[in-house]
């Protein structure tokens, strides 16, 4: 009889222990409002999860392409998966939203100890830059949770040089607004692929080369692999059905600027002798390109 009378008393206590350890466990006092990723909000959050990913995934290719082991480390790679974790899961509306806090703040501490790691590491302008860019999107996760109204930075953005027009730029003037076709566009055409394939060769070429790789050097060969994706993006837009001169114009001319420009830091520094003659041809079919554009 005792023990059936304590039956519904011990089931009742069961309850309010689970009920409140589970309170405990998943839902501390919070730090910042109760809907601070819901509605607009979580779609903010899941775009900069994105974005960051975007940074993130960019720096490890560019260190890797310039070969910078020093920058390339385990916590590198352990803030690089904890983004990725993070994206893929706010991908998923099912996610309890109350773990995003948390895995802000643990995205928060990796970068710390990445940055506190790699202080006094050099690396290339575009890898600063793409580390800077993966920083700022950390920031404005942590200011949207903190009640703050932040932007989502558009992509692309994190290589701040060389940059590249992402859209349509129209002059102005009378002498614009033509559309290429016939053999003009056929010679645009077959100019484009060929300073693809020449610049590739000329990066490739001064990837070989190896060697001693000063920290000039190493900035080179980033601007050159970062210029080849430039070339390929121009090759990309040549294809399309029609071609606008007062788009590609504008583009051409950025390439040309920047061949220019990583041609006399090659030659300034003595660095990969082996590329100078494919990366002439590169800026002397740039030039073939302007002419037609105009």
């Amino acid at each position: 009889m005792r023990r059936n009378a304590w039956k519904p008393i011990l089931a009742a206590l069961t309850v309010v222990v689970a009920v409140a350890c589970g309170t405990t466990y998943s839902s501390p006092p919070p730090e910042y409002p109760s809907d601070e990723v819901v509605g607009s909000r979580f779609e903010t959050m899941r775009a900069l999860a994105d974005r960051l990913v975007e940074r993130l995934e960019g720096l490890r290719e560019e260190l890797r392409v310039t070969r910078n082991t020093q920058a390339d480390t385990s916590e590198f790679s352990d803030l690089l998966e904890k983004a990725r974790r993070f994206r893929d899961s706010m991908q998923d509306y099912s996610n309890p939203r109350r773990y995003v806090r948390s895995d802000v703040q643990e995205l928060d501490r990796l970068a710390r100890n990445y940055d506190d790691r790699t202080r006094n590491v050099s690396a290339s302008s575009r890898a600063v830059a793409l580390w800077q860019g993966a920083q700022d999107v950390i920031d404005r996760m942590r200011r949207l949770l903190a009640g703050e109204n932040v932007d989502v930075p558009p992509r692309g953005t994190e290589s701040t040089y060389p940059t590249y027009p992402t859209g349509p730029t129209y002059p102005t003037g009378p002498s614009y607004g033509s559309v290429l076709s016939g053999s003009a566009l056929d010679d645009f055409r077959r100019t484009s692929h060929e300073i693809v394939v020449r610049s590739t060769l000329a990066r490739d070429t001064a990837e070989r080369a190896g060697g001693a790789y000063s920290d000039s050097a190493r900035r080179i060969l980033a601007d050159m692999s970062y210029f080849v994706s430039g070339a390929r993006d121009l090759e990309s837009r040549a294809s399309g059905s029609s071609v606008d001169r007062r788009d590609v114009r504008t583009y051409v001319d950025r390439l040309l600027e920047d061949a220019r420009r990583i041609d006399r830091s090659m030659r300034d520094t003595s660095a990969y002798s082996g590329a100078w003659t494919d990366w002439a041809e590169v800026i002397r079919l740039l030039q073939r390109l302007s002419d037609i554009a105009r």
